[in-house]
């Protein structure tokens, strides 16, 4: 697969959930949290970062290319980083920051190897997307903003003497305030989703309605998908569980807005976790034309985490989603062993 992430931040509680979703993040005083605001349309959220020592983060694995966007809104102006990207042994290979005049700079450890003509202005969104291929020649390290290149550099963008990987993306925060919606991250594998996917909105929905299976007991709702469409997670407040092999849930859900353009993939996000010792796994499920796909297995462990399942194709098809798919389709998950 090349689609790795997506997060439109609508489904949790910043900053109380955020490690449900991210692997960390920092927030360097309680007084100056964490929030979220107003996204790019009216009906979404957009995560806002207060503090330019602040950060979150996701790891994922060994990569020599990663694509990396996102919406951008800045609240003032101020000199900081945007975007850093690590290697296994925790060095810095590359990272994006931004002059107090909105000038975009690309490092290479900590040389300065390209700067923007064109600076980004405050007050408004932008849609931002970072492109690193790192080789100690031939590499490329780019952004382009609203879908039109603003900086490239060709040449050595590898700063480790030993990898030519990174499998950790830090996204800043700013003093003067800044907030991120739609964000996607891809690799450079595969055949679809390895390159920019342009300008996206990720819309979030949410079970409304029962599916083919409700196996697992429920806590909490009257019926299992009543449990599980909460508009953030609720923890042990509402909850389906169930310890048998086999056991599936489904759901039907909200239908998408009305969609223009390509979409490229589905992400099923599962908050789960498992109440005593021993290995347990589970997968997602989604079901098209009366047939279950199921995804790969997830370990949860004690405490609540989202877990992922992407499918950058409808499964039943071997294409593109379109939205009529979607809207048709029921997702869920099953306990694996």
């Amino acid at each position: 697969m090349a689609l790795r992430f997506i997060d439109g931040f609508e489904h949790y509680t910043i900053p109380a959930d955020l490690t449900q979703k991210w692997t960390s993040y920092n927030q360097a005083t309680t007084s100056i949290p964490f929030g979220s605001t107003t996204g790019r349309r009216a009906d979404s959220n957009a995560l806002r970062i207060r503090n330019d020592q602040d950060w979150v983060s996701i790891t994922l694995d060994n990569q020599s290319t990663w694509i990396f966007g996102f919406a951008m809104y800045l609240f003032g102006n101020e000199t900081g980083d945007v975007a850093r990207f690590f290697d296994s042994d925790s060095a810095l290979q590359c990272y994006v920051s931004l002059t107090s005049g909105g000038i975009i700079q690309l490092y290479r450890g900590t040389t300065l190897i390209a700067s923007s003509s064109n600076a980004i202005p405050n007050g408004s969104w932008n849609y931002i997307e970072i492109r690193l291929s790192i080789a100690n020649s031939g590499g490329v390290f780019e952004v382009r903003v609203n879908e039109q290149v603003w900086v490239s550099f060709t040449g050595d963008t590898q700063q480790s003497t030993t990898l030519s990987t990174a499998n950790r993306i830090i996204l800043y925060g700013r003093d003067v305030h800044v907030a991120y919606d739609d964000l996607y991250i891809c690799d450079g594998t595969g055949s679809t989703n390895n390159t920019y996917l342009g300008d996206v909105r990720i819309d979030t929905v949410r079970p409304n309605a029962p599916g083919a299976a409700a196996n697992f007991s429920r806590q909490g709702g009257a019926a299992n998908w009543e449990n599980v469409d909460d508009t953030l997670t609720d923890a042990d407040n509402s909850y389906n569980f169930s310890n048998t092999v086999g056991h599936k849930d489904c759901f039907d859900c909200a239908n998408l807005p009305s969609i223009v353009g390509t979409i490229f993939g589905v992400q099923v996000s599962l908050a789960a976790r498992k109440d005593d010792a021993g290995s347990r796994t589970l997968r997602a499920l989604t079901r098209v034309a009366s047939t279950d796909y199921e995804g790969g297995d997830l370990a949860p462990g004690t405490d609540y985490r989202f877990f992922r399942q992407i499918w950058e194709q409808n499964p039943n098809t071997a294409a593109a989603w379109t939205e009529t798919q979607i809207n048709a389709a029921e997702f869920g998950y099953k306990v694996q062993a």
